[in-house]
């Protein structure tokens, strides 16, 4: 018993040496560390796409160098980086060189950035004016009603246009900014949907007013309206006495959104034929046109599915002209 715990001792006495020695030593590792770029002037924005990361070597004790990449991979943006300072920088291209004044650890002062033996690390960058402009939103999203429902309008996205800040040369060449691919099934009700918008296409360093936009839809259930005795007009060029439809009213049937079919009357009904259409078509019974006065508000093409006339023709009747009176004729 007595020869174990002395190996155990000397085991554990051992590791303690070790833990020692290791962290009384420097060592030597290469990772990529993120560039961050400050103090740029007001005026300029950067117009081409730098790395946002470099590798670079470093030297310290180990366990400072394990502490430091362990803080770096769980995402502490100050664990450590290459800062590179713009100010006083011009319009135009620029190489900036990268060396120990750049490294920043904050937290970790035993370790330093190790100068490349062979080479020279140099970072490119070009400089253009900084603007501001309003790019329009493209929705890549689907809306799709539940059986017996209807989408009335089209979607509307607020807002419509995002406004973006950075190089004129790159924001020049955006044209729109669409949002996420995205569907959304058997909708019964209108909604407000919050909908990222999509920036994997963007140029770097332009930076966007928001990354979301709201998109309203409205849905509304489907039904139909029955409206009766709705005069049918002929219209054209021709004596009355000679010329009629019949029958002169017929019920029409409109199929749409509920709200919509609410909002309708009879008055917003008219029901014509064109006498000439007869003639052109070689037909005595024709449908009449139908035109239904909507508010500018509603979407005819969306919000109404059809109509349906009762009878769906009318015909034209053939008149004879009335008999002249024989005393209204003059004697020779």
């Amino acid at each position: 018993m007595n020869n174990i715990g002395l190996k155990i001792t000397a085991f554990l006495f051992g590791i303690a040496l070790w833990f020692f020695v290791i962290s009384t030593q420097d060592f030597q590792i290469t990772m990529d560390v993120p560039v961050k770029l400050v103090r740029l002037p007001e005026m300029l924005a950067v117009a081409s796409k730098p790395p946002h990361t470099l590798p670079i070597t470093v030297r310290g004790p180990a366990f400072d160098l394990i502490r430091m990449r362990s803080n770096f991979l769980n995402k502490d943006s100050d664990a450590v980086s290459i800062v590179i300072d713009l100010q006083g920088a011009e319009l135009g291209s620029a190489r900036k060189h990268i060396g120990a004044r750049n490294f920043q650890a904050p937290n970790f002062p035993n370790i330093q950035f190790v100068e490349p033996s062979n080479q020279l690390l140099f970072l490119d960058i070009e400089l253009d004016t900084r603007i501001q402009r309003s790019i329009p939103v493209k929705s890549n999203v689907s809306f799709d009603p539940a059986p017996g429902y209807i989408v009335t309008d089209n979607p509307k996205i607020l807002p419509g246009e995002i406004t973006v800040f950075g190089a004129r040369n790159a924001i020049t060449r955006i044209i729109e900014i669409p949002t996420d691919s995205i569907r959304y099934d058997s909708l019964v009700t209108s909604d407000n949907f919050k909908v990222k918008l999509n920036f994997d296409q963007f140029p770097a360093y332009v930076t966007p007013s928001d990354s979301s936009v709201l998109m309203e839809i409205n849905i509304q259930k489907l039904g139909s309206k029955t409206f009766n005795k709705i005069p049918v007009h002929l219209i054209g060029h021709y004596d009355k006495n000679e010329a009629k439809i019949s029958p002169d009213t017929v019920s029409v049937k409109v199929t749409g959104g509920e709200a919509v079919l609410d909002s309708i009357t009879s008055a917003n009904l008219q029901l014509f034929v064109e006498i000439n259409r007869f003639a052109i078509e070689d037909a005595d019974s024709l449908a009449p046109t139908i035109k239904l006065a909507l508010p500018p508000s509603v979407n005819r093409e969306m919000s109404l599915k059809g109509f349906e006339l009762s009878p769906d023709k009318v015909r034209l009747i053939r008149m004879d002209p009335a008999p002249v009176p024989e005393d209204s004729l003059g004697e020779e």
